[in-house]
């Protein structure tokens, strides 16, 4: 015969199974939606970045430099691919809760400028601060990504809310940089 206490005991384990699989199945799903977007932030980053690398034709088509000539510009292009490649309204948040929680920030924005073995850096920082300096020499600078700048670059960086596990919200970031290069065309 059965006792009444295994089957109580059986079902407790089978209740505590299942709920654990539902947790790990959640925690799962959600770690799959932040991959997702991450892989979206950071082809949207990259595109922008990309639209913003105008560089100064008549200058390469004469020295072969490759410079971005206006970072102001420059500048406002990205802002603009930015806005357009996260499909952000005029108050920087996507209609689309599920990807971006509320609005999108630039926290960073910079243009390395490479010109022999000298390095200038274009810096604008959060609500559109601007600063540039001679950072360097070719090889000595990283941008804080960590890559080495090895010719023209840019790196940027935004921060936005990302909805979690019941509607908790999470701040994230998310960086990315490019160079620039002239693929030994000369």
């Amino acid at each position: 015969m059965w006792n009444k206490q295994a089957g109580k005991i059986e079902l407790a384990a089978g209740m505590f199974l299942l709920i654990f699989l539902i947790v790990l199945l959640a925690a799962h799903i959600q770690i799959i939606g932040f991959y997702t977007t991450s892989l979206y932030m950071e082809d949207a980053l990259a595109a922008s970045n990309l639209a913003s690398a105008i560089i100064d034709i008549e200058e390469y088509g004469i020295t072969h430099v490759i410079r971005i000539a206006s970072p102001e510009s420059a500048y406002e292009i990205y802002r603009q691919a930015l806005k357009t490649n996260l499909q952000l309204n005029e108050d920087w948040e996507n209609d689309d809760k599920e990807l971006i929680a509320g609005k999108v920030t630039v926290l960073q924005y910079i243009i390395y400028n490479v010109e022999g073995d000298d390095v200038t850096v274009y810096h604008f920082g959060e609500g559109g601060t601007y600063s540039h300096y001679k950072a360097g020499s070719l090889g000595s600078i990283r941008t804080p990504d960590g890559r080495l700048v090895e010719s023209t670059s840019v790196y940027s960086r935004i921060g936005f809310p990302v909805k979690g596990f019941l509607d908790v919200e999470v701040y994230a970031e998310k960086e990315k940089s490019v160079d620039i290069i002239n693929n030994g065309v000369e």
